[in-house]
């Protein structure tokens, strides 16, 4: 009797420890409760039966945000929140000077930002996204290199070879995901996705997460970043003003953009943003 109250209790524990941080890890769990790996393995395989949770490698995330995050078509992606990328891709184009060497993802956020890149000269592009690199054909002044692996036909990307990326130095990469939390950090649902951005970003002099207002409190199965190592966020005016302020009391500059029309290779001016 005293043995299956322990286990409720654990359990128990292990969901508002889930509810509070997004995310969980068996070593953690194993030190804390002072039982072993196995036994917490074997909870979380239980919870995650019961669709209270979902499980990763080395631990499990919230249902609550998984469970919500479906994976979509490039061209469906692209026409959720356009007025709200295109405030991100306009204020975010001023960190991209001549010259520059730019990782972007495969997203639809940093597909945003192809008319204001095309208004500089002299760019080297290094993308896994197929529609991105398709984009720059008629710009014979930029060095465009595309990342190899697998292709994803839902993002229309390549992905799962991080040794095919170029060896350059890049001076400043865009990347987006499927969503941001205080205890999972910055997430996406495909592993290998998370693999190439991963080896993008770390040959970034300066990386920035552009997540408009929706990916805020949202878990995907798979951690690009934890918070510990984000240094900028661009996001718009309809994510959570506690989250942001306590992402900002971290020491990560969020800078807030009020979605709006704006034409193609407009930049959004320091008096237009919101806030950091």
């Amino acid at each position: 009797m005293s043995n299956n109250l322990f286990l409720e209790e654990r359990r128990r524990a292990i969901m508002q420890r889930l509810e509070h941080e997004g995310r969980v890890t068996v070593r953690d769990l194993s030190e804390e409760m002072h039982v072993s790996a196995v036994t917490i393995r074997q909870d979380l395989r239980a919870l995650e039966e019961q669709g209270l949770l979902q499980r990763t490698y080395g631990g499990a995330v919230a249902r609550t945000g998984a469970g919500r995050l479906k994976e979509l078509s490039f061209n469906v992606r692209l026409q959720k929140n356009r007025a709200h990328k295109r405030a991100i891709a306009a204020f975010a184009a001023q960190f991209i000077e001549r010259g520059y060497s730019v990782a972007l993802d495969s997203s639809t956020t940093a597909y945003a930002l192809l008319p204001y890149l095309k208004h500089l000269d002299k760019l080297t592009i290094v993308t896994n996204g197929l529609m991105l690199a398709q984009g720059f054909l008629d710009r014979s002044d930029f060095q465009v290199l595309v990342t190899g692996g697998r292709l994803r036909n839902d993002s229309i990307s390549l992905v799962g070879m991080p040794e095919s990326l170029p060896n350059i130095n890049l001076n400043v990469g865009f990347f987006s995901a499927r969503g941001l939390a205080e205890g999972a950090g910055i997430t996406e649902i495909d592993p290998d996705e998370v693999v190439i951005k991963q080896a993008m970003i770390a040959r970034c002099v300066r990386t920035i997460y552009l997540l408009d207002g929706s990916k805020w409190g949202e878990i995907a199965p798979y951690t690009i970043a934890p918070l510990d190592r984000v240094q900028h966020i661009i996001t718009t005016a309809d994510a959570p003003p506690d989250m942001v302020a306590r992402l900002r009391e971290r020491g990560i500059r969020v800078d807030v953009v009020e979605a709006g029309e704006h034409k193609n290779g407009d930049r959004i001016t320091n008096n237009q943003m919101m806030g950091r």
